[in-house]
């Protein structure tokens, strides 16, 4: 039901807590009843840019692979987290200007920290020269120039980073600032049904299911219609057994 696609691209040392916070802010919108695709560095290095390595080239051809993804996804209605160190301004602008609807996060935090955090060893192994390019060791973080969304976290919790990012969704007009329909409704249904109750002269989607299960009822029970209380009464079981919120 996203009324239109946008990528959400963080951006930042690793470590420094970008996959965590996309991945709440994934869930975030998708308890709103939105269409979440997730792509982060680990799953694109494995199956869409095997065989690069980490010079400056192969890491602008790898975010240049992601951000044709981005751009099919976003394009087709998707809210996309692209979670990627990406650390150069070049070829981020340049992804931005390909996708068009695009909102940069900048997940910053200090080296120290990020190196704390790392439970992979990977900027230990930095550090003692046993990993070339490493960004923030031996290759250069660019930081964005003007991204709509800075985080701290070293000094906010994941919930108040992402708490930032959502209300910058709602302010850009991205998503609503509450979840718009409590009935639990496939992405891949709620266009069509959408459609049927525009022309049926429903309000929004919520207004024509209760009426089919309505007329299911009523129609059990014999009658030509329910009352508003045993409409409530519906919703009120319907809520009890997770079918709505």
């Amino acid at each position: 039901m996203n009324p239109k696609g946008v990528t959400i691209w963080f951006t930042g040392l690793p470590c420094s807590g970008k996959t965590t916070l996309a991945k709440v802010v994934r869930e975030e919108l998708e308890k709103r009843g939105y269409y979440v695709e997730s792509l982060d560095g680990d799953v694109t290095r494995k199956y869409l840019s095997k065989g690069l390595g980490f010079s400056k080239e192969d890491r602008d051809e790898n975010i240049r692979r992601v951000g044709f993804v981005c751009s099919l996804l976003t394009k087709a209605g998707a809210i996309v987290t692209a979670a990627f160190v990406s650390p150069y301004e070049a070829i981020r602008r340049e992804i931005r200007e390909q996708i068009g609807d695009f909102v940069e996060v900048f997940v910053r935090c200090p080296v120290e920290v990020c190196i704390e955090r790392d439970v992979k060893g990977m900027y230990k192994k930095a550090l003692a020269g046993e990993i070339k390019n490493f960004t923030g060791i031996s290759d250069p973080y660019e930081e964005p120039s003007n991204p709509e969304v800075i985080v701290d976290t070293d000094k906010e919790t994941i919930e108040e980073s992402a708490k930032k990012v959502v209300d910058k969704l709602e302010e850009l007009g991205y998503i609503q600032d509450k979840k718009p329909y409590f009935f639990k409704v496939p992405f891949y249904l709620f266009e069509e049904l959408q459609t049927i109750a525009v022309k049926e002269g429903y309000k929004n989607v919520d207004d024509l299911i209760l009426e089919m299960i309505s007329r299911s009822m009523a129609s059990f029970q014999g009658t030509e219609t329910l009352s508003d209380e045993e409409k409530e009464e519906i919703k009120e079981r319907l809520r009890k057994l997770g079918y709505i919120e």
